[in-house]
């Protein structure tokens, strides 16, 4: 019992000597910290002991269930989903005293329990990129930082996209989508679909530019031809197809689609072009359609020679088509080459029995030869089709008329009269036919009812003007010579007869009135102004005669009897010094004008005597 005290008093005893120990070693280091012995080392090692340099050295962050470590400048990348916790931050720092963490816009302090971003994000709102700088202070100063970043998944993008019902508010969404993302390819993609559904083909086909700029894709290019095509912006839906076509080649739908745009734009050797080199792929119908194809474009652009040549070709392996032997036939007929089209146009009128207009244009074509019984043969095998056909019996007559067969010509013309009542040309052969016949009351009939339909027709009038006056039917032929200068005023001829008509009725002011209109029309006709001048003298109007009178000596200043006229008006009026002068002119120009000597000394002595 004794032996066991002793030994717990000596365990006593060494405890409280430890405790002294250190209670005098700790004394001894604070008196030397506050200056013991006039030296600072032991303070300034305390010092840094209880007080070190702050450094940071790393933060361990829990992400989503995984401890990641960030030292100092690096950056932790997460979802708006993504859940964190700050477990540990480590410093030079005893205990972390005076640590503690900013960031501006971002509560960062809230992480030191476990929490879903999102619920710290401005409005909550995930669709945005955050990036937050998380700053590490010792109690004011700046010790490090780390870089935090939020963002959505692209597919967070496309699934809230899908959600939104209205089509514009889908779009605003979609252009702040890329935005955010950088341009991303499968949001512009997603975008312009979009654009496409509403038909808002400006814009859609702006962002599928964009998208050919960063990746050739030859789907997206095709998409963009079928949107120029519905901006109707066809050089663009071209240099597309070109464009593709060095790609893909061997594209032979892509090219006959670029061929046919070239041949509407008006492209045609472009188009030629397209279908020639496609041409050894086609098979034997395809091949003969775009030959056909060739030629029309080649006869279009004017390469007439070329045209010929591919329709030839072509009826090599079409021998049923009427429609390309019209064709190879007019190119013939261009090239002066008759008999060649007539036979090419005979090939075709076998095959299409039913063809009125080409057996009209072989009838043209023989009548102008002069073959006019083949011609005629042609014609009555359309007038048996068609008996009504106006230029069938048109031509019809032009034969009867070259074979001089007048009978047959106006049975022809009563026909086709009896179809086309007001045909002009049928009436007036048909007056000008019954004219020369002497049947006179029809033919003027039948010129009266075409003046009728077309007052203006001068032909048909001047037909009338020649009848009436050939009959003596003075006062018709003056209605149709009125007429006539109005329509046709400078033709001297019906001045003339108006002129005498009107004379011979005394009529001088009518007469006076169309010959001022004549003379307007016809200022350096000579004779017009004469018959001016006449009926101003029948009128008594001998001031506005003799105007006209030097007008007319301007014309012809050597005509004496002009001058005559002049001087002898001159004299009645008293104005003998003019008289003299005229009469002085006769004599310049004629010395022996006996008439003119003997009023020129008569003048004289008047004057003389007047002078006294």
């Amino acid at each position: 019992m004794f032996k066991e005290e002793t030994r717990h008093g000596k365990k006593r005893r060494k405890i409280r000597t430890i405790y002294l120990l250190a209670c005098l070693f700790l004394s001894g280091l604070l008196y030397l910290y506050i200056g013991g012995l006039g030296s600072n080392y032991f303070k300034v090692s305390m010092k840094r002991l209880l007080d070190p340099i702050p450094v940071f050295n790393h933060i361990i962050i829990e992400h989503n269930g995984t401890n990641k470590s960030l030292t100092a400048d690096q950056t932790l990348h997460t979802h708006p989903h993504d859940r964190l916790k700050i477990v540990k931050i480590a410093t030079s720092v005893f205990l972390n005293r005076g640590i503690r963490l900013f960031s501006e816009g971002f509560d960062v302090n809230a992480l030191y329990e476990e929490m879903v971003i999102s619920k710290l994000l401005p409005g909550q709102d995930i669709f945005h990129h955050y990036t937050y700088t998380i700053r590490i202070k010792h109690r004011n100063d700046y010790i490090g930082k780390i870089g935090l970043v939020v963002s959505p998944m692209l597919e967070d993008w496309l699934e809230r996209a899908n959600r939104i019902i209205d089509p514009e508010k889908r779009l605003v969404f979609l252009n702040m989508a890329i935005t955010e993302e950088g341009d991303n390819l499968r949001l512009k993609i997603r975008l312009a679909d979009e654009y496409l559904a509403l038909k808002k083909w400006k814009e859609g086909a702006h962002i599928i530019e964009d998208i050919i700029k960063e990746k050739q894709d030859l789907d997206f290019m095709k998409k963009l031809v079928d949107v120029y095509e519905k901006l109707r912006q066809s050089s663009k839906v071209i240099a597309t197809l070109k464009r593709i076509l060095i790609q893909t080649p061997k594209d032979l739908e892509l090219r006959l689609r670029l061929a046919g745009l070239l041949e509407k734009q008006g492209r045609l050797q472009e188009a030629i072009k397209e279908y020639t080199v496609i041409l050894p792929r086609l098979s034997r119908d395809e091949k003969t359609v775009a030959m056909k194809n060739i030629g029309y474009l080649s006869f279009q652009s004017g390469q007439k020679k070329k045209a010929l040549s591919w329709y030839l070709k072509a009826a090599k392996y079409d021998r049923k088509d009427p429609n390309l032997y019209y064709n190879i036939g007019s190119i013939y007929e261009e090239l002066k080459r008759h008999e060649l089209a007539e036979n090419y146009l005979r090939l075709a009128l076998d095959l299409r029995k039913d063809d009125i207009e080409g057996r009209l244009r072989i009838g043209q074509s023989l009548s102008k030869k002069g073959r006019l019984k083949e011609a005629k043969t042609y014609v009555e095998e359309i007038l048996k089709r068609d008996p009504k056909h106006l230029e069938a019996l048109i031509l019809l007559a032009t034969i009867a008329e070259k074979q001089g067969d007048k009978k047959a010509l106006e049975n022809i013309y009563k026909k086709i009269l009896s179809h086309d009542p007001k045909n002009p040309a049928i009436l007036f052969n048909l007056g000008v036919l019954e004219t020369e016949k002497g049947n006179l009351k029809k033919g003027i009939s039948y010129l009266e009812r075409l003046v009728k339909i077309d007052p203006k027709d001068i032909q048909a009038r001047e037909a009338l003007f020649d009848i009436y006056q050939r009959q003596k039917m003075g006062k018709l032929a003056f209605n149709q010579a009125v007429v006539l200068i109005k329509l046709a005023p400078k033709k001297i001829s019906y001045y003339k007869y108006i002129f005498k008509y009107l004379t011979d009725q005394s009529e001088f002011e009518q007469s006076a009135k169309y010959m001022l209109e004549g003379v307007k029309a016809n200022p350096k006709d000579f004779q017009l102004r004469q018959y001016l001048i006449l009926a101003y003298l029948n009128l008594k109007k001998n001031e506005l005669a003799v105007k006209e009178m030097k007008k007319a000596l301007k014309l012809r200043p050597d005509d004496t009897a002009l001058l005559h006229q002049l001087a002898e008006i001159k004299e009645e009026a008293g104005d003998l010094n003019e008289a003299l002068l005229s009469y002085k002119k006769i004599l310049d120009i004629s010395p022996g004008d006996e008439k003119a000597e003997e009023a020129y000394l008569r003048l004289r002595l008047r004057l003389l005597h007047k002078g006294k």
